[in-house]
């Protein structure tokens, strides 16, 4: 099959994954929010009744199917597309069982869940979530007060518009205000959406900025300037994981991750178990306000976990489980990266949205120049010698015994050194 021929199957699997958007699909309907917090005000827990839109893809899958159908096995650009058309069948499969287990056992299938172990199997990264949430309460202190949130997403909207335009120029995305997501914000190749009714703190603009901005975006921007596989421009469910854990890694490399935003992805990663074991959202909305979020946030972190499912419990959907899963195993990459010299290898990871795995499948076509090296990179890595130099203080330091600081500096150490 002609390069040619690969780019004409690619633009059509773009063109025809641009109707599936699964995410606006299983969300809660906006309205619902208003209708709880006013019951939760007047002491009541409204019954939060509604129906998710039906939706029939059968047409799109079997385009799908029937554009895989023309793909190499040997390949690895070939073999890249059909693994990404099979991560849209799964999405599709998920739209068309809303409501039902079959949904959470496809989410489980493409996003995992918190009780699957890692790399060598010893731990799973719910226990590290829950190692975290325990640590917290050793960096928690009266001085380590969360900002207040006083800007609105307009303020936050040209915050972004500025500093997008000085990075991608005409590529810049459009940003939007909206009231149809639970998140406060999602970011595309063309377009970022700010929840519209969200007030922001001065943490919120360096993060959003370095997550969405500077990581899906740009990635998805740098995959649409690929000539022999635009497909990279996707986020297909299959990416997620690396994604999610690229954009949490670069808000820590970055400094803009705070403890609170980290104790937020650990206690979802904790809520989606208890979900997965059958809590209902007020068993999940109690757990995340009894861990310090408002009323609000605890609501938008218990419907997110039970989209495409209902109140009472059941299904839930485990994409909120990545984030930290992500994060340990991007962070495992560059450190095994720096330890192997293969930090070229890194350099995939901003061509398009890949996962992990796709970095291996793709090295030699990177090598031979099918994949183009990316177009546009976040400052915090252009500067490598300052990413090496923070992983490596931090690795060294946490090997540091604690109880032996103690020792010496409380005065029960044999040997006080100065």
């Amino acid at each position: 099959m002609m390069k040619k021929d690969l780019v004409t199957i690619n633009n059509k699997v773009i063109k025809i994954t641009n109707r599936i958007g699964i995410l606006d699909k299983i969300s809660w309907p906006a309205h619902l929010e208003q209708i709880f917090l006013e019951g939760i005000k007047k002491g009541n827990k409204p019954v939060l009744k509604f129906c998710y839109e039906k939706f029939d893809l059968s047409e799109s899958k079997k385009e799908l199917q029937k554009l895989k159908s023309y793909l190499s096995i040997e390949n690895p650009l070939h073999i890249y597309t059909s693994l990404s058309i099979d991560s849209y069948c799964n999405s599709i499969d998920m739209i068309h069982s809303i409501g039902t287990n079959t949904f959470q056992d496809l989410s489980i299938l493409e996003y995992g869940k918190p009780t699957h172990l890692l790399f060598d199997g010893k731990y799973s990264h719910l226990e590290t979530a829950k190692s975290f949430i325990d640590a917290f309460n050793d960096y928690e202190h009266p001085y380590m007060v969360e900002p207040d949130k006083t800007y609105t997403a307009t303020d936050l909207k040209k915050f972004l518009m500025k500093k997008s335009k000085k990075v991608f120029g005409k590529h810049t995305p459009k940003i939007v205000l909206t009231d149809e997501i639970t998140a406060k914000a999602t970011a595309g190749r063309k377009r970022v959406r700010l929840r519209e009714n969200a007030l922001f703190s001065t943490y919120d603009f360096d993060q959003l900025l370095v997550h969405e901005i500077m990581t899906h975006s740009l990635t998805a921007i740098n995959g649409s300037l690929q000539t022999q596989l635009p497909i990279l421009s996707l986020g297909s469910p299959r990416t997620t994981k690396t994604q999610e854990g690229l954009a949490t890694f670069s808000e820590i490399i970055s400094g803009s991750l705070d403890l609170s935003r980290l104790k937020r992805i650990s206690l979802r990663v904790v809520a989606l178990d208890l979900a997965l074991n059958g809590a209902d959202f007020y068993d999940l909305f109690d757990y995340f306000l009894s861990n310090g979020q408002s009323e609000k946030e605890s609501y938008l972190s218990a419907s997110r976990i039970l989209r495409g499912g209902f109140q009472n419990g059941g299904i839930a959907f485990t994409k909120d489980g990545v984030y930290l899963e992500g994060l340990i195993r991007v962070h495992s990459f560059f450190r095994w990266a720096f330890k192997t010299n293969n930090l070229d290898l890194t350099h995939l990871l901003f061509c398009g949205r890949v996962d992990i795995n796709d970095i291996f499948l793709l090295k030699s076509a990177y090598e031979n120049g099918f994949i183009e090296p990316p177009r546009f990179l976040p400052s915090w890595y252009e500067k490598i010698d300052l990413l090496a130099g923070k992983m490596a203080f931090s690795l060294i330091l946490n090997d540091i015994d604690l109880d032996s600081v103690s020792n010496h500096y409380t005065g029960k150490s044999n040997k006080l050194a100065g």
